[in-house]
């Protein structure tokens, strides 16, 4: 382990290129990789697999291997070339199959939310000594007015003829009182920001909630298909051995990223894959069992709303769901969505697209959470158009919590799809048995969860 090893015949067009962009970048510094690894306190079986390409590295790892051929060369890196190895290196992650994909997707969300929840604390706690100073000063003033107000009505009934040299204690008078409403309106705008920043931190404690169920999730999916969870784990820290997403999980891969594939390539191709290893073929349910949750409570099987005008998609995308065992409702445009929602019950999530004729994904959502019956189904939107700003704020202004753009993560999307989906049976689970309201999450509500995004 540690030499640097020839590129990998079955690599996808993205890593390959992202692949030589890397070889060329190394080889300008001019050492072994094992001289490397030493130099960056990593393992060097595990930049040898970032080198070849079967393995697409984490972007600090690139910027890393910049900063090191920077200083080698003495000329700084452009932002252009920065910028090309980006969009690169998103590409070989948006063309890989691995589990360790969607762990890295959902740990970067994680993050974020994170950071979100720490940033909303020192806001609180910044405005929250604002708000006591604002405070002192006021009762300070009260004291100071009072004590002025005495003076000055103990001097007038006491000389009259001093109205006019008590004019200027009057002229103070003023300007305090003008002071005193300045800083009770000061008050109000901190006490009302103050509690947006409390209900804001909140919000991104149960987004941390959330994605820390979505990635747990997608680890026990990782688990069953051969990958321990030591060894993501040591990948964390450079040093796990190289893993291989199972023949289920590449067809469904393969199925995200290429809208037009049909469900019947991608359960062919999980049978080749089956053939491959030396074992019997099986349908793909049987390979990847349902959660543990699906079996909470009595009752029907909750049901997945897919909406998509694409039939190749709604086939794809009900191939890589159809391991969660639930009974999935499809639907081609967004009238159909919405008699769908009427004729069915128990939807625990919807997917949806947002390019649509007629009437779009935005305007479907919109019609959705009009009803009172439907308002807490929690929505995804699945589109071809970018995770841009733009597009996404649109998706939660909408009501969606989440917004993902195509090619999917098959990975991702069951991990997301099974954590609402058992939220939904705890919350059926909770509503029948217990005298109580459900509250998993103290704080959480769908209505809400689109604040954060």
């Amino acid at each position: 382990m540690g030499e640097l090893r020839p590129l990998a015949d079955d690599l996808s067009d993205e890593c390959r290129q992202f692949a030589v962009m890397l070889r060329e970048l190394f080889a300008g510094l001019g050492i072994s990789v094992r001289r490397y690894a030493a130099r960056r306190y990593r393992d060097p079986g595990t930049i040898s697999r970032y080198l070849s390409g079967t393995r697409v590295p984490p972007w600090e790892f690139v910027l890393d291997l910049l900063t090191d051929l920077a200083a080698a060369r003495s000329v700084p890196t452009t932002p252009d070339a920065v910028e090309l190895l980006r969009e690169r290196h998103r590409a070989a992650i948006h063309t890989s199959g691995s589990v360790g994909h969607a762990v890295e997707v959902l740990q970067n969300q994680l993050a974020d939310a994170d950071r979100a929840a720490r940033s909303a604390t020192l806001t609180e706690d910044a405005l929250g000594r604002a708000l006591l100073e604002r405070q002192h000063r006021i009762a300070d003033l009260e004291v100071r007015l009072g004590q002025l107000e005495a003076a000055w009505a103990a001097e007038r009934a006491r000389v009259e003829t001093l109205e006019q040299e008590l004019a200027c204690p009057d002229q103070d008078r003023e300007q305090l009182l003008h002071e005193q409403d300045r800083l009770r309106q000061e008050v109000r705008r901190l006490t009302d920001e103050l509690e947006e920043v409390r209900r804001r931190g909140m919000l991104a404690e149960d987004r941390c909630q959330l994605l820390e169920r979505q990635l747990a999730a997608v680890e026990a999916q990782g688990v069953a298909s051969g990958e321990t969870h030591a060894a993501d784990e040591a990948e964390a820290v450079g040093l796990s051995p190289l893993t291989h997403a199972p023949p289920y999980a590449t067809a469904h891969a393969s199925a995200a990223a290429h809208p037009t594939a049909t469900a019947a390539t991608a359960t062919t191709a999980s049978r080749a894959g089956a053939a491959t290893a030396g074992r019997p073929a099986q349908h793909p349910a049987a390979a990847y069992p349902p959660p543990a949750a699906a079996t909470w409570g009595a009752g029907p099987r909750p049901k997945i709303l897919i909406v998509d005008d694409q039939r190749d998609n709604l086939l794809a995308m009900e191939a890589v769901l159809a391991t969660l065992g639930q009974e999935l409702v499809a639907a081609t445009s967004g009238r159909e969505a919405l008699k769908a929602l009427l004729d069915h019950d128990d939807f625990a999530v919807i997917l949806l697209d947002v390019q649509m004729p007629e009437m779009d994904g935005y305007e479907t959502a919109a019609q959705i959470k009009r009803r009172p019956r439907n308002r807490d189904i929690p929505l995804l939107f699945l589109t071809a158009m970018g995770a841009d700003p733009e597009h996404s704020s649109r998706g939660y202004a909408a009501g969606a919590v989440d917004y993902i753009a195509k090619p999917v993560d098959p990975w991702a999307l069951r991990a997301k799809v099974s954590t609402f989906t058992e939220i939904f049976l705890e919350r059926r689970h909770y509503s029948r048995h217990a005298t109580t309201p459900y509250t998993g999450f103290p704080n959480f509500r769908f209505s809400d969860f689109r604040a954060i995004p």
